[in-house]
């Protein structure tokens, strides 16, 4: 890119719009006027401005009025400074200091521009994330045709679109008496939100649905398998003082830790639909209805139960327990069990 090039993107950035017909009129007389000037400036009077911008553009019949209107334009953009506004005879000075001062509120004004461009398009954005495509394509078939249609399967991409998917079939339906059952097998890719995403599943449990969340031991050696990811400690003993707390008021959520082999990554509410998660990096699942296949998902809730009934929960462990479900207890051991210890 040129210097010339330079300086035309960056005015632009500022919102001084070279390209446009309005603006290289407005930059033809500053042009002239920053041309004129000495330096210390002299104020210049109309008729000096006028004479000069006829000389240079001998082509254009420009008529006083439309200068005195560009002119006044420029003023108002603190481009050109006028040395006494309240004489009758006006004269005007435009140096690197005006060129600076007009320049800086162009640039506020286009900040707080794309601001609002920035406000707006956040909102639209957000709307959009959120929007649940399945429920989105029922409600679409059933005013076309008039009559209500099910999914029975999909792909689901992503962290957050797997839980908008459980959020809409599983969290925000499930009533009393219901059962989730939901498996950890890897803790890398849900590190981030990991909190809000549980207290999702809790706030179903307060309605009396049963949650049940089952871990495996391998998640305790995220800091080999998945370096750099962390959690914040502080969050997480505070949402397991507050399961506690909830179990002694009844509330049916565990989370319970196995030390089987690895079984299905999935979450399921009864045995009417499951997510299955097939792929973590990055994190893919399926997610099925019993109508699409009932034994994949009976397979799914059996082996979860048998494991369930040979695991011990969280929430009962002491430092000991946990220690126990390995032999070279990593970073996250140390922590969970130093908190607990403390506590």
């Amino acid at each position: 890119m040129s210097q010339d090039d330079g300086i035309s993107k960056a005015l632009e950035l500022c919102g001084f719009m070279i390209g446009d017909r309005q603006e290289s009129r407005s930059m033809n007389l500053l042009s002239v006027i920053l041309k004129l000037q000495n330096d210390p400036p002299i104020p210049l009077s109309f008729a000096e401005i006028y004479d000069q911008l006829s000389v240079e553009d001998t082509e254009t019949k420009l008529s006083k009025t439309w200068v005195h209107r560009v002119l006044k334009s420029l003023v108002e953009a603190q481009l050109v400074r006028v040395e006494n506004p309240s004489a009758h005879r006006k004269r005007y000075i435009a140096d690197v200091n005006t060129v600076m001062a007009g320049l800086e509120q162009l640039k506020s004004e286009r900040i707080r521009e794309l601001e609002g461009q920035r406000n707006e398009i956040d909102n639209v954005l957000a709307e959009v994330r959120g929007l649940e495509c399945g429920l989105l394509a029922q409600e679409f078939v059933k005013k076309i045709t008039g009559t209500q249609q099910k999914i029975s399967s999909r792909i689901v991409r992503g962290v957050d679109e797997l839980h908008r998917v459980l959020r809409y079939n599983m969290l925000d339906v499930a009533m009393r008496g219901d059962v989730i059952r939901a498996t950890a097998l890897w803790l890398a890719p849900f590190a981030e939100g990991a909190v809000e995403r549980t207290m999702k599943f809790v706030e179903t449990a307060q309605r009396g649905v049963d949650v049940r969340y089952m871990i495996s031991t391998e998640v305790f050696k995220i800091e080999e398998l998945a370096p750099g990811v962390s959690f914040n400690m502080e969050e997480v003993m505070k949402v397991m003082q507050h399961l506690g707390e909830l179990r002694k008021n009844g509330v049916k959520f565990d989370i319970r830790i196995y030390q089987g082999p690895k079984t299905y990554n999935q979450v399921s509410i009864n045995k009417d639909n499951m997510a299955l998660i097939i792929a973590e990096d990055p994190v893919t699942a399926t997610w099925i209805t019993r109508d699409f296949n009932p034994d994949l998902i009976d397979n799914a809730v059996k082996t979860f139960d048998r494991e369930w009934k040979r695991s011990k929960s969280f929430l009962e462990m002491t430092p000991k327990d946990i220690q126990a479900f390995t032999s070279e207890p990593g970073e996250l051991i140390r922590r969970i069990t130093s908190r607990k210890g403390v506590e």
